[in-house]
């Protein structure tokens, strides 16, 4: 099951980013285990570990060890957030 010739983890990532993208999983929020990556698309471990690995690679999640991954803290555009002085 591949699109495009791509992968199947290639596209289950692309989806992953678009969830992110659009607000799916929010900013600092959990982002779905392996286990629930297996259980969602039927697919191995290791392809799950695969996914996670490049999605943290890319920096768009990070995990805690022993408690699970999130997606990482929106970054604000400088000038957002500071006032004039």
């Amino acid at each position: 099951m591949t699109r495009r010739g791509q992968a199947l983890w290639k596209t289950i990532a692309e989806e992953l980013r678009a969830r992110i993208a659009n607000g799916t999983y929010r900013p600092d929020g959990p982002f779905p285990s392996e286990t629930a990556l297996v259980q969602e698309y039927g697919i191995a471990r290791g392809t799950a570990r695969k996914i996670t690995a490049k999605l943290r690679d890319e920096g768009l999640i990070y995990t805690e060890p022993q408690v699970g991954s999130y997606v990482m803290p929106a970054i604000q555009e400088l000038g957002e957030s500071e006032q004039d002085v």
